[in-house]
């Protein structure tokens, strides 16, 4: 006879007793501790690096997960490349509908907190990559990123000055995202987003700045073009939000 597996065996049982006990105790369901995530596809141009390997430089295997690159994101925060690389992964990876699980997964392991983080420290492509990939969280998890102090970030993303047109477009577009959740639209409401939403439909603000401030016409057409998108999202915006011209103006929540 084993006597070691036995012990083993009563180890375990005696574990898994303790366990439900405790959370029997505080109300807790009675659920294992994850030890496995789902698995990511890294970008081929991205090398993901695991948080005890990390000072060494070694790789983690191809069949990196969630949590994997989650801790890359932690730990090359100070990076926009690495940063890039990973939201490229997430955005991918998030982008089906279908993956609502994965989605669940992805708000459990603190990613909208690791996304939010990017999108403040950095801008430019990055910023947009993070911003991009809250966007398909947007209808999933709306509650989950307005509890994270989302709205706030996302809204100073909106009316920065200097702002990039295409991040303000992303920004727009993940607002519009939250509205389809009734309490994370109160909270989009009481943030003053209609009146945003609206100056830059009727007042049209860049159309000033674009006019001879581009010598390249090509260039100055993409740029119309993106300011175009802004101005097409912001309507649409509106139109969740009962704005100017779109019928029944709905009260703004009291604070």
């Amino acid at each position: 006879m084993n006597y070691n597996h036995d012990t083993d065996q009563d180890l375990d049982w005696a574990a898994d007793q303790l366990r439900r006990q405790k959370n029997l105790g505080k109300g807790l369901p009675d659920t294992a501790v994850r030890r496995v995530t789902a698995s990511l596809t890294a970008p081929q141009n991205l090398t993901l690096r695991a948080p005890l390997a990390a000072s060494l430089g070694a790789p983690v295997p191809p069949d990196s997960t969630i949590g994997n690159a989650l801790s890359a994101l932690a730990i090359n925060s100070g990076s926009p490349e690495q940063c890039r690389g990973v939201c490229d992964s997430f955005l991918a990876l998030l982008s089906d509908r279908d993956r609502i699980q994965l989605h669940t997964e992805f708000v459990e392991l603190k990613g909208i907190e690791a996304l939010l983080g990017v999108v403040q420290t950095h801008g430019g492509e990055t910023g947009l990559s993070a911003l991009r990939v809250l966007d398909k969280l947007s209808r999933t998890s709306a509650r989950e990123i307005s509890a994270a102090g989302g709205i706030d970030i996302i809204v100073h993303c909106l009316v920065q000055e200097g702002q990039a047109p295409s991040m303000m477009e992303a920004a727009l577009r993940t607002l519009h995202g939250l509205t389809f959740d009734n309490d994370a639209k109160e909270q989009v409401l009481r943030r003053d987003v209609r009146e945003i939403a609206e100056s830059l439909v009727e007042n049209r603000p860049w159309e000033k700045g674009l006019q001879g401030s581009i010598d390249d016409p090509e260039e100055e057409e993409r740029t119309a073009r993106a300011w175009g998108d802004v101005n097409s999202m912001a309507m649409r915006l509106l139109s969740r939000l009962g704005g100017a011209g779109t019928g029944q103006r709905p009260r703004r929540p009291q604070d």
